[in-house]
């Protein structure tokens, strides 16, 4: 049996629908679309409730700095290019070399299964050590942002009969579906995608996901997953369990489009146990 393909909107969700339907005792497709719309919201609210996400985007983002000796960034994975605007004209004219900072908090290493994503740049602490410009939106930084970056292997490559899947390709074959999910978000290259329905050993897929460009793949590509906490995994389910009980938190259309940052209910305080670790408090 094939699960129901993944609404519109419906992206970046911690739990898959085969976990749902496994906790709610579903076995048919029937109500596959409300199950999407319930991951989804879960997820968002677990969003709201961190004041961070979970998933990893690329791109630039513009910082105000009122330290010269650093800067203070959203949850930040690796950089590309730091550019910095001397004079407040809005034009990022200079370019910071990776010896002119340094990536706190020392440990991170966001890209492994217990990392964490880093909160801050410094500057050297030796002679000549270049200071940042202080003022509103004075630093950009280009880079991939999110808690953590860790992809696993899923033992699947793209089986396309020798051919490359092309940018527009919203489907393509592969060798093995057996650890590939609905709902999880791959990594094929550099590029991020979306597995909106498995069937046949057959993805359908959203293409060039959270900042990552739709490109040509050749045939036998390995297929990789990001791997989420596996508390932000288990909050989502409850969230998401929670809501279909309760039936009144039923998603609808539109909060699908905005995010659905909606208020946490949890009576039993599982779910912000589970996610205490996790939430970012904002000064």
């Amino acid at each position: 049996m094939v699960d129901g393909k993944a609404p519109v909107g419906v992206l970046n969700i911690y739990a898959t629908p085969t976990d749902l339907k496994r906790r709610l005792g579903i076995t048919d497709t029937t109500r596959d679309s409300t199950l999407w719309h319930l991951l989804h919201v879960a997820s968002r609210i677990v969003d709201g409730h961190c004041g961070r996400n979970f998933y990893v985007t690329s791109g630039s983002k513009r910082f105000d700095v009122q330290d010269r000796h650093g800067v203070q960034v959203d949850d930040l994975i690796e950089i590309a290019q730091v550019v910095e605007d001397w004079d407040g004209d809005g034009v990022y004219e200079r370019i910071r070399e990776r010896k002119d900072y340094i990536l706190y908090p020392l440990d991170s290493d966001p890209h492994s299964l217990r990392g964490v994503p880093f909160h801050a740049l410094r500057t050297p602490r030796r002679r000549g050590g270049r200071c940042f410009p202080t003022g509103r939106a004075s630093v950009q930084i280009t880079g991939r942002w999110g808690y953590r970056s860790h992809f696993v292997s899923l033992d699947g490559y793209i089986s396309n009969s020798g051919a490359q899947v092309t940018k527009a390709s919203k489907s393509f074959k592969v060798d093995d579906d057996a650890n590939v999910r609905a709902g999880q978000t791959i990594l094929v290259g550099n590029e991020q995608m979306f597995v909106k329905q498995v069937g046949a050993s057959v993805l359908n897929v959203e293409r060039g996901m959270n900042g990552t460009s739709a490109v040509a793949h050749d045939d036998g590509s390995l297929l990789k997953a990001l791997s989420y906490p596996a508390e932000v995994v288990e909050a989502t389910l409850l969230v998401a369990v929670d809501r279909w009980r309760r039936r009144d938190g039923i998603a609808r259309s539109n909060d699908v489009a905005e995010g659905a940052r909606d208020e946490l209910y949890d009576p039993s305080g599982d779910v912000s146990r589970l996610l205490a670790p996790y939430r970012r408090l904002r000064i």
